[in-house]
Order: C-alpha cells, then structure tokens, then sequence
C-alpha cells in the first residue's frame, strides 16, 4: 500500500474554497483515479451522533458534497451513510442524517443510505478480530471512501481514519466490543482488523475544523485548516497525530498498526 499522505489548504466550509481544495487534493494525489462509470460508490462518514456540523464531531457536509460531485462526473452511484451510536434504525439514522446536514450531500446526488440490515462476517486473518457483525449496506458498494473527522478521543487519544471504521459495526453492538476489548491495546488490534477486512480504497480526513479536548463528542472546535488524504489510514492518521501533537505512545491505534508493520515508524517516513 503507497503510504504518501497529500494535504490541501482549506481555511473553512465555504463551498467554493472546498471544491477547490479537494479537486486540488484529488489531482495531486491521483485519489481518484480508479473509478469507472457505473460503480457504486460508499462514502463512509463520521455521523457519530446528533450534533450540528459548526460542533465539530461529523464529517462536514460541504465536503461530502463536493466530493460527491466528483463521483458523480465520474459516472459513479454515491451512497453516504455510517452506523452511528445508538439504532441502527431508519427513525433514528434518519435524525442522525438531518442533524448532521446530510440532506446536502442529497442534493448534491448522493443517495443516503437506508438500508439497515445486519450481517456476520468471518474474518480468520484477524489479529484479536474473527467474527463481527457490520453494516450490510456496505455490501453493494464496489469501492469503500473513509472520510474522517480528525478529533482527540479519551480512549484512543485520536479519532481519525482507522477509528472511523468502527461505523461499520451496528450502533447497539458497540458495547459488546468495548466489553470484548477492554484493553486499549486490544481495542485497537480490533478497529485495525476492521480496517484490513473492509480496506477503503481512498482514506480522507476533514481536518478543517478538528476537535480537541473532550472527544469524541463533547470536545470543542479546533480550528487546523486543511483537508488529507492517502491511501494508508495508519500513514495518514499518523500524520494526523504529528499535527495535533501528539506521539505514537498517545495513539494506541499507531502503536499497533506499528506493530503490525502496517504504518511506517514516523510521520517524516
């Protein structure tokens, strides 16, 4: 897996200036180069709970947006969705969607996703991970985009694009993983192993707003400026804990994608 990591300039969500950093995001990094008419893409956001955009915790939407449209010239189906905390339910994920501004990315030819099925999946190449159960509308999807928000978190001192994808697992079975890996260390093993058995084909972080402090959810808006991207989520998120000053021993998720040589061992590499 090319592990660059590529980075645009974006000082806020004005639609203009966010269509314009991720087309210059996506030219420089060729993030996009693999998409074909008639695909069907799923764009795997943080919508972790109802909180409005201006709070920092969700993927915003003028970036879905924008990055939907890209799709869309592209000839490909857009389906944006997550499994947030809480029902995965259609009356509950449904005020998720409002509250998070996803009707944007509707408007802008995405299709939310409102399918909310369950399945089991065996995953014998786990490490601590070998049987779940995930999201299935992640099933009709040819190609996975996970586009993160960069934010701390009390657990896993970051949240960024490896920590995204435990959106894949049903919101009410989240505490049956908490209560499987108490051990951050475990945990960790665990949200990688997601990582390796979904494995997006392109890794984003709306790091144009961050959250610092209290997150996942009760932090406060952080200013950085910029929107990234890669291939590798252990590169990038460890260039995401680089920006916010945080080192390796802080990060569980880093420690373990070390261990595993999947992340190289510093944000310079």
């Amino acid at each position: 897996m090319n592990s660059s990591v590529y980075y645009s300039p974006c000082a806020d969500y004005e639609p203009a200036k966010v269509q314009a950093a991720l087309s210059d995001l996506m030219e420089k990094s060729g993030g996009l180069s693999w998409v074909r008419p008639g695909m069907t893409v799923a764009i795997k956001a943080n919508l972790v709970s109802l909180l409005r955009p201006e709070r920092a915790a969700t993927t915003h939407p003028a970036l879905l947006c924008a990055l939907t449209r890209m799709l869309c010239a592209l000839g490909a189906k857009v389906v944006v969705g997550d499994g947030p905390g809480g029902l995965f339910s259609a009356a509950y994920v449904n005020k998720i969607y409002s509250s998070s501004g996803m009707g944007e990315a509707e408007r802008a030819g995405a299709v939310l996703n409102r399918n909310f099925t369950e399945r089991r999946a065996s995953f014998p190449n786990g490490k601590v991970l070998h049987e779940f159960t995930y999201t299935a509308w992640l099933d009709d999807a040819d190609a996975i985009i996970n586009f993160a928000k960069l934010k701390t978190h009390g657990m896993m001192g970051m949240s960024a694009c490896v920590k995204n994808m435990f959106g894949t697992v049903p919101g009410t079975t989240k505490p049956e993983y908490h209560y499987r890996f108490p051990d951050p260390a475990d945990f960790a093993d665990m949200l990688i192993d997601l990582n390796e058995y979904f494995k997006p084909r392109l890794n984003l972080i709306d790091a144009v707003v961050g959250m610092e402090g209290n997150g996942p959810t009760s932090g406060v808006p952080r200013p950085i400026g910029l929107i990234l991207a890669s291939q590798s989520p252990y590169a990038l998120d460890l260039t995401c804990a680089r920006l916010i000053g945080l080192k390796t021993a802080d990060a569980p998720t880093l420690k373990a994608a070390q261990a595993r040589s999947l992340a190289p061992l510093s944000a310079e590499d």
